[in-house]
Protein backbone atom coordinates (compact mmCIF):
# COMPACT_ATOMS: atom_id res chain seq x y z
CA UNK A 1 0.00 0.00 0.00
CA UNK A 2 2.78 2.37 0.82
CA UNK A 3 4.38 1.91 -2.60
CA UNK A 4 1.17 2.96 -4.28
CA UNK A 5 1.23 6.53 -2.88
CA UNK A 6 1.56 9.25 -5.59
CA UNK A 7 4.59 11.30 -4.78
CA UNK A 8 3.66 13.97 -7.32
CA UNK A 9 2.31 16.12 -4.52
CA UNK A 10 5.49 16.07 -2.62
CA UNK A 11 7.69 19.13 -2.02
CA UNK A 12 8.66 20.98 -5.19
CA UNK A 13 12.00 20.42 -6.70
CA UNK A 14 14.78 22.92 -6.67
CA UNK A 15 14.19 23.65 -10.33
CA UNK A 16 10.54 24.70 -9.82
CA UNK A 17 9.50 28.07 -11.35
CA UNK A 18 8.08 30.52 -8.75
CA UNK A 19 6.49 32.83 -11.29
CA UNK A 20 4.23 34.51 -8.71
CA UNK A 21 7.03 35.82 -6.54
CA UNK A 22 8.30 39.48 -6.84
CA UNK A 23 11.99 40.07 -7.01
CA UNK A 24 13.64 43.01 -5.23
CA UNK A 25 14.30 44.64 -8.58
CA UNK A 26 10.59 44.41 -9.43
CA UNK A 27 9.65 46.05 -6.15
CA UNK A 28 11.85 49.04 -6.94
CA UNK A 29 10.32 49.42 -10.40
CA UNK A 30 6.79 49.15 -9.00
CA UNK A 31 7.38 51.87 -6.43
CA UNK A 32 8.86 54.11 -9.09
CA UNK A 33 5.82 53.70 -11.33
CA UNK A 34 3.47 54.66 -8.47
CA UNK A 35 5.16 57.97 -7.72
CA UNK A 36 3.34 61.02 -9.31
CA UNK A 37 5.18 62.95 -11.95
CA UNK A 38 6.53 66.26 -10.66
CA UNK A 39 4.72 69.39 -11.94
CA UNK A 40 6.36 71.38 -14.72
CA UNK A 41 9.01 73.76 -13.50
CA UNK A 42 7.99 77.38 -12.86
CA UNK A 43 11.44 78.68 -13.69
CA UNK A 44 13.44 78.35 -16.85
CA UNK A 45 17.16 77.80 -17.19
CA UNK A 46 17.77 81.55 -16.97
CA UNK A 47 16.09 81.72 -13.57
CA UNK A 48 13.05 83.58 -14.85
CA UNK A 49 9.44 82.46 -14.97
CA UNK A 50 8.42 80.20 -17.81
CA UNK A 51 5.71 81.60 -20.13
CA UNK A 52 2.20 81.53 -18.64
CA UNK A 53 3.53 80.18 -15.34
CA UNK A 54 0.48 81.52 -13.52
CA UNK A 55 -2.00 79.59 -15.70
CA UNK A 56 -1.53 76.38 -13.69
CA UNK A 57 -2.98 77.95 -10.51
CA UNK A 58 -6.77 78.16 -10.31
CA UNK A 59 -6.50 80.82 -7.62
CA UNK A 60 -4.84 83.21 -10.08
CA UNK A 61 -7.52 83.09 -12.75
CA UNK A 62 -8.60 86.55 -13.82
CA UNK A 63 -5.23 88.08 -12.87
CA UNK A 64 -3.34 86.98 -15.98
CA UNK A 65 -2.86 90.50 -17.31
CA UNK A 66 -1.27 91.74 -14.09
CA UNK A 67 0.87 88.67 -13.47
CA UNK A 68 2.22 88.55 -17.02
CA UNK A 69 4.26 91.66 -16.21
CA UNK A 70 6.40 89.72 -13.75
CA UNK A 71 9.22 87.90 -15.54
CA UNK A 72 11.30 86.90 -12.50
CA UNK A 73 10.64 85.90 -8.87
CA UNK A 74 12.59 89.00 -7.80
CA UNK A 75 10.17 91.30 -9.65
CA UNK A 76 7.19 89.56 -8.07
CA UNK A 77 8.77 89.79 -4.61
CA UNK A 78 9.47 93.49 -5.02
CA UNK A 79 5.89 94.11 -6.09
CA UNK A 80 4.59 92.24 -3.07
CA UNK A 81 6.88 94.24 -0.78
CA UNK A 82 5.58 97.43 -2.35
CA UNK A 83 2.02 96.26 -1.79
CA UNK A 84 2.78 95.59 1.86
CA UNK A 85 4.09 99.12 2.24
CA UNK A 86 0.86 100.45 0.71
CA UNK A 87 -1.43 98.52 3.00
CA UNK A 88 -1.97 101.80 4.84
CA UNK A 89 -3.26 104.84 2.97
CA UNK A 90 -0.21 107.05 2.31
CA UNK A 91 -2.00 110.41 2.41
CA UNK A 92 -1.96 113.15 -0.21
CA UNK A 93 0.97 114.90 1.46
CA UNK A 94 3.34 112.21 0.14
CA UNK A 95 2.91 112.56 -3.61
CA UNK A 96 5.48 109.89 -4.47
CA UNK A 97 3.68 107.23 -2.46
CA UNK A 98 0.29 108.48 -3.67
CA UNK A 99 1.44 108.07 -7.27
CA UNK A 100 2.29 104.43 -6.53
CA UNK A 101 -1.00 104.04 -4.69
CA UNK A 102 -2.94 105.33 -7.71
CA UNK A 103 -1.17 102.87 -9.98
CA UNK A 104 -1.90 99.99 -7.62
CA UNK A 105 -5.57 101.10 -7.41
CA UNK A 106 -5.86 101.11 -11.20
CA UNK A 107 -6.40 104.86 -11.64
CA UNK A 108 -5.68 106.54 -15.00
CA UNK A 109 -2.19 107.83 -15.70
CA UNK A 110 -3.24 111.48 -15.29
CA UNK A 111 -6.07 113.46 -13.77
CA UNK A 112 -7.11 114.66 -17.25
CA UNK A 113 -7.98 111.04 -18.10
CA UNK A 114 -10.11 110.65 -14.96
CA UNK A 115 -13.77 110.91 -15.95
CA UNK A 116 -17.05 110.70 -14.08
CA UNK A 117 -20.22 109.52 -15.76
CA UNK A 118 -23.70 110.95 -15.33
CA UNK A 119 -25.71 108.64 -13.03
CA UNK A 120 -28.52 106.82 -14.79
CA UNK A 121 -31.01 108.09 -12.21
CA UNK A 122 -30.09 111.74 -12.87
CA UNK A 123 -31.87 113.62 -15.70
CA UNK A 124 -29.50 115.10 -18.26
CA UNK A 125 -30.85 118.57 -17.52
CA UNK A 126 -29.60 118.30 -13.92
CA UNK A 127 -26.13 117.02 -14.79
CA UNK A 128 -23.50 119.61 -13.83
CA UNK A 129 -20.45 118.91 -15.99
CA UNK A 130 -18.37 121.57 -14.25
CA UNK A 131 -19.03 120.13 -10.83
CA UNK A 132 -18.34 116.61 -12.12
CA UNK A 133 -14.94 117.77 -13.37
CA UNK A 134 -14.06 119.28 -10.00
CA UNK A 135 -15.12 116.09 -8.23
CA UNK A 136 -13.02 114.04 -10.66
CA UNK A 137 -9.91 116.09 -9.87
CA UNK A 138 -10.46 115.65 -6.14
CA UNK A 139 -11.13 111.92 -6.49
CA UNK A 140 -7.96 111.47 -8.52
CA UNK A 141 -5.89 113.35 -5.97
CA UNK A 142 -7.13 111.15 -3.15
CA UNK A 143 -6.80 107.94 -5.14
CA UNK A 144 -10.48 107.03 -5.43
CA UNK A 145 -11.07 104.59 -8.33
CA UNK A 146 -13.52 105.89 -10.98
CA UNK A 147 -15.76 102.84 -10.47
CA UNK A 148 -16.11 103.67 -6.78
CA UNK A 149 -16.72 107.36 -7.48
CA UNK A 150 -19.37 106.64 -10.12
CA UNK A 151 -21.10 104.24 -7.74
CA UNK A 152 -21.04 106.93 -5.04
CA UNK A 153 -22.53 109.45 -7.47
CA UNK A 154 -25.31 107.04 -8.33
CA UNK A 155 -26.07 106.53 -4.64
CA UNK A 156 -26.15 110.29 -4.02
CA UNK A 157 -28.39 110.87 -7.03
CA UNK A 158 -30.87 108.26 -5.85
CA UNK A 159 -30.84 109.71 -2.33
CA UNK A 160 -31.45 113.21 -3.74
CA UNK A 161 -34.37 111.97 -5.83
CA UNK A 162 -35.88 110.22 -2.81
CA UNK A 163 -35.50 113.40 -0.72
CA UNK A 164 -37.14 115.47 -3.47
CA UNK A 165 -40.07 113.07 -3.65
CA UNK A 166 -40.45 113.25 0.12
CA UNK A 167 -40.45 117.05 -0.05
CA UNK A 168 -43.11 116.98 -2.75
CA UNK A 169 -45.22 114.61 -0.70
CA UNK A 170 -44.82 116.83 2.38
CA UNK A 171 -45.78 119.92 0.39
CA UNK A 172 -48.87 118.26 -1.04
CA UNK A 173 -49.85 117.19 2.46
CA UNK A 174 -49.38 120.77 3.73
CA UNK A 175 -51.48 122.16 0.88
CA UNK A 176 -54.22 119.61 1.53
CA UNK A 177 -54.27 120.43 5.23
CA UNK A 178 -54.35 124.18 4.53
CA UNK A 179 -57.15 123.76 2.01
CA UNK A 180 -59.22 121.63 4.37
CA UNK A 181 -58.70 124.08 7.23
CA UNK A 182 -59.76 127.11 5.18
CA UNK A 183 -62.67 125.29 3.54
CA UNK A 184 -63.96 124.41 6.99
CA UNK A 185 -63.53 128.01 8.12
CA UNK A 186 -64.85 129.84 5.04
CA UNK A 187 -67.39 127.35 3.78
CA UNK A 188 -69.11 128.50 0.59
CA UNK A 189 -66.89 131.61 0.44
CA UNK A 190 -63.69 129.56 0.12
CA UNK A 191 -63.14 130.10 -3.60
CA UNK A 192 -63.96 133.82 -3.39
CA UNK A 193 -61.71 134.42 -0.39
CA UNK A 194 -58.83 132.47 -1.94
CA UNK A 195 -59.17 134.59 -5.07
CA UNK A 196 -59.04 137.75 -3.00
CA UNK A 197 -55.98 136.53 -1.09
CA UNK A 198 -54.16 135.68 -4.33
CA UNK A 199 -55.10 139.01 -5.89
CA UNK A 200 -53.86 140.86 -2.81
CA UNK A 201 -50.51 139.09 -3.01
CA UNK A 202 -50.18 139.92 -6.70
CA UNK A 203 -51.10 143.51 -6.09
CA UNK A 204 -48.64 143.94 -3.24
CA UNK A 205 -45.94 142.19 -5.23
CA UNK A 206 -46.44 144.50 -8.23
CA UNK A 207 -45.97 147.54 -6.00
CA UNK A 208 -42.75 146.21 -4.48
CA UNK A 209 -41.22 144.45 -7.49
CA UNK A 210 -41.47 140.99 -5.90
CA UNK A 211 -42.20 137.87 -7.95
CA UNK A 212 -45.66 136.80 -6.79
CA UNK A 213 -45.41 133.37 -8.43
CA UNK A 214 -42.20 132.63 -6.53
CA UNK A 215 -43.95 133.51 -3.27
CA UNK A 216 -46.88 131.25 -4.11
CA UNK A 217 -44.49 128.39 -4.90
CA UNK A 218 -42.88 128.78 -1.49
CA UNK A 219 -44.50 126.10 0.70
CA UNK A 220 -43.91 128.26 3.75
CA UNK A 221 -46.19 130.92 2.25
CA UNK A 222 -48.41 129.46 -0.44
CA UNK A 223 -49.39 126.48 1.74
CA UNK A 224 -49.56 128.31 5.05
CA UNK A 225 -53.20 128.92 6.10
CA UNK A 226 -52.18 131.77 8.42
CA UNK A 227 -50.45 133.61 5.56
CA UNK A 228 -53.51 133.09 3.34
CA UNK A 229 -55.76 134.54 6.08
CA UNK A 230 -53.47 137.58 6.35
CA UNK A 231 -53.60 138.09 2.59
CA UNK A 232 -57.36 137.84 2.64
CA UNK A 233 -57.57 140.50 5.36
CA UNK A 234 -55.10 142.61 3.37
CA UNK A 235 -57.42 142.37 0.36
CA UNK A 236 -60.24 143.83 2.41
CA UNK A 237 -58.04 146.73 3.50
CA UNK A 238 -56.88 147.28 -0.05
CA UNK A 239 -60.50 147.60 -1.13
CA UNK A 240 -60.86 150.49 1.30
CA UNK A 241 -57.52 152.17 0.43
CA UNK A 242 -56.34 151.28 -3.10
CA UNK A 243 -52.60 151.27 -3.53
CA UNK A 244 -50.93 153.91 -5.66
CA UNK A 245 -47.50 154.33 -7.11
CA UNK A 246 -45.17 156.52 -5.06
CA UNK A 247 -45.16 160.10 -6.20
CA UNK A 248 -48.63 159.88 -7.74
CA UNK A 249 -51.82 161.19 -6.24
CA UNK A 250 -54.01 158.64 -4.51
CA UNK A 251 -56.53 157.44 -7.12
CA UNK A 252 -60.24 157.66 -6.49
CA UNK A 253 -62.29 154.44 -6.41
CA UNK A 254 -63.54 155.25 -9.90
CA UNK A 255 -60.00 155.89 -11.09
CA UNK A 256 -58.88 152.57 -9.65
CA UNK A 257 -61.70 150.85 -11.51
CA UNK A 258 -60.68 152.56 -14.74
CA UNK A 259 -57.12 151.37 -14.24
CA UNK A 260 -58.37 147.81 -13.76
CA UNK A 261 -60.01 147.79 -17.17
CA UNK A 262 -57.52 149.89 -19.11
CA UNK A 263 -54.02 149.60 -17.59
CA UNK A 264 -52.26 146.28 -18.36
CA UNK A 265 -49.81 147.00 -15.54
CA UNK A 266 -52.63 146.89 -13.00
CA UNK A 267 -52.33 143.64 -10.96
CA UNK A 268 -56.02 142.82 -11.59
CA UNK A 269 -56.15 143.86 -15.25
CA UNK A 270 -55.75 140.33 -16.59
CA UNK A 271 -58.12 138.85 -14.02
CA UNK A 272 -60.79 141.44 -14.86
CA UNK A 273 -60.46 141.17 -18.63
CA UNK A 274 -60.18 137.37 -18.86
CA UNK A 275 -63.39 135.57 -17.94
CA UNK A 276 -61.47 132.31 -17.61
CA UNK A 277 -58.99 133.74 -15.09
CA UNK A 278 -59.30 132.08 -11.64
CA UNK A 279 -59.63 135.54 -10.02
CA UNK A 280 -62.04 136.98 -12.57
CA UNK A 281 -65.02 136.78 -10.23
CA UNK A 282 -63.19 138.61 -7.47
CA UNK A 283 -61.88 141.30 -9.87
CA UNK A 284 -65.36 141.80 -11.30
CA UNK A 285 -66.90 142.19 -7.82
CA UNK A 286 -64.18 144.64 -6.79
CA UNK A 287 -64.71 146.66 -9.96
CA UNK A 288 -68.42 146.91 -9.24
CA UNK A 289 -67.80 148.07 -5.66
CA UNK A 290 -65.32 150.71 -6.80
CA UNK A 291 -67.68 152.06 -9.45
CA UNK A 292 -70.57 152.21 -6.99
CA UNK A 293 -68.76 154.39 -4.48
Amino acid sequence: MIDSIDNSTAAPSVDADFSGAVSPEGEVLSEASMKPEPPPALLGEDGGFVPDWYARFDELKGMEKSLSKFKTPEALAKSYAELERLRHYPGVENEEQMARFRRMAGLPESEEEYRLERPESMPESEWNAGLAERMARTAYRYGVPPEAMNALQETMSQAYEEAREQMMDSRMEMETQAEQSLQHEWGANYERNMGRATAALQRLASETGVDADALLDNPGLGSNPDVIRLLYQASRLLDEAPLHHSGAAEPSPEGEAIRMESDPSHPLYEAYMNVNHPNHKYANELYDRLISR
